[in-house]
C-alpha cells in the first residue's frame, strides 16, 4: 500500500486521469455489457458514472495525506460577482447565436420557430441549468477543472492544459458512442467527431472561467448551461426524418463547433495564452507567479 500511494502522489495527474475514466468506464459498463434500452436505469449508471473525475480526484488527494475539505470547500465559492453568472448563461447563447448565423451563411434553411419553447421554459431554465450542473455532467467539472486544471497550469500554462483536458475530456465519452442508450450513440459520425471538437474549443472557455473566479461551481454551471442550450440551433423541422436529415446534424453541429472555437481564440489573443485571465485566481495553478504580478484586488 505504501508504494501505490508513493506512486499515485508522484504521478498525480496521470494517476487522476487513469482512474477518472477506470471508475466511470466501470461503472457504465453494463449498460454495453448487457447492451441496456434506455431507461431510469441506463440514465443511473451515466449519472453516477459522471461521478468519475471527481472521485478520482478524491482517491489522488488522499493517497497524497492532502485534505479532501481543503480542497473541496474554496472550488465551490459561489459569492461571485452576478456577470459570472450571466456569463454562464451567455456564452452558450453567444455560441448559438453565431453557430445558427454560420449554418445559414452555408446555405441550411433555417427555422427561428423551433425556439419558441414557451415562457414557462425559458422562466424555469436558471433551474435546469442547476440541475444539470449538480446532478447531469455538471459535476465532471470538479475533477477536470477543479483538480487537473491548477495541477496542469502550473507547469504547462492555460492554453496547453485546456486543451489536453479537453481532449481526454471528449475520449473519456468515447464508450458513449457505441450505444443507442445514450444520444452520443445515435448520431452520425461526422457528428460525433465534430462534437468532440467543441468539447475541445469549450475547455478552453471553461479554464477561462475557472481561472478568472478560482471556481469549480462556475465552470459546473457553465457545462451545464452548454448541455441544455447547445441543440437549440434552429435546424428547419420539415427535414427531421428525411435522407438529408444526418446532414443537417453534421452542419449544425459544425457550425456550432466553429461558433465555439471563435469565441475561444477570441478569449486567448485578450486574455493571453498563458493564464487565460487578466487576474487569475488564487486556486487556478499561478499562485508563484500571481503573488508577485497580481493586483491585491481579488477578482470575484
Amino acid at each position: 500500500m505504501p508504494s501505490i500511494k508513493h506512486r499515485i502522489s508522484t504521478h498525480p495527474v496521470a494517476v487522476f486521469f487513469i482512474l477518472a475514466y477506470a471508475i466511470t468506464w466501470a461503472i457504465e459498463a453494463p449498460v454495453f455489457l448487457f447492451d441496456l434500452e434506455p431507461s431510469w436505469t441506463t440514465w443511473g449508471l451515466f449519472t453516477l458514472g459522471a461521478l468519475g473525475p471527481f472521485l478520482a480526484a478524491v482517491v489522488v488527494l488522499w493517497a497524497a495525506g492532502e485534505s479532501v475539505r481543503e480542497w473541496f470547500t474554496p472550488r465551490l465559492r459561489w459569492r461571485l460577482a452576478p456577470r459570472w453568472y450571466i456569463a454562464v448563461v451567455g456564452i452558450p447563447l453567444v455560441f448559438v447565436a453565431l453557430g445558427t448565423a454560420i449554418y445559414g451563411l452555408l446555405g441550411y434553411p433555417i427555422d427561428l420557430g423551433v425556439l419558441d419553447l414557451g415562457f414557462v421554459f425559458y422562466l424555469t431554465l436558471p433551474l435546469f441549468i442547476l440541475f444539470e450542473a449538480i446532478v447531469g455532467g455538471g459535476k465532471e467539472e470538479l475533477g477536470w477543472r477543479g483538480f487537473a486544471l491548477p495541477k496542469l497550469q502550473a507547469r504547462y500554462g492555460a492554453v496547453q492544459s485546456g486543451l489536453l483536458i479537453g481532449v481526454l475530456w471528449a475520449l473519456w465519452h468515447l464508450p458513449m458512442f457505441f450505444t443507442a442508450s445514450a444520444p452520443h450513440g445515435t448520431w452520425p459520425l461526422g457528428q460525433q467527431v465534430l462534437w468532440g471538437v467543441s468539447i475541445v474549443g469549450f475547455s478552453l472557455v471553461l479554464t477561462w472561467l475557472y481561472n478568472e473566479t478560482g471556481s469549480a461551481w462556475i465552470a459546473m454551471l457553465g457545462h451545464g448551461a452548454m448541455n441544455l442550450l447547445s441543440g437549440l440551433i434552429p435546424i428547419d423541422a420539415t427535414v427531421v426524418g428525411t435522407p438529408i436529415y444526418d446532414e443537417v446534424r453534421v452542419a449544425a453541429i459544425g457550425a456550432f463547433a466553429a461558433a465555439v472555437w471563435l469565441v475561444a481564440l477570441v478569449l486567448i489573443a485578450t486574455q493571453g495564452p498563458d493564464h487565460l485571465a487578466r487576474h487569475p485566481a488564487e486556486t487556478s495553478g499561478f499562485s508563484e507567479t500571481i503573488s508577485s504580478t497580481r493586483h491585491p484586488r481579488q477578482a470575484n
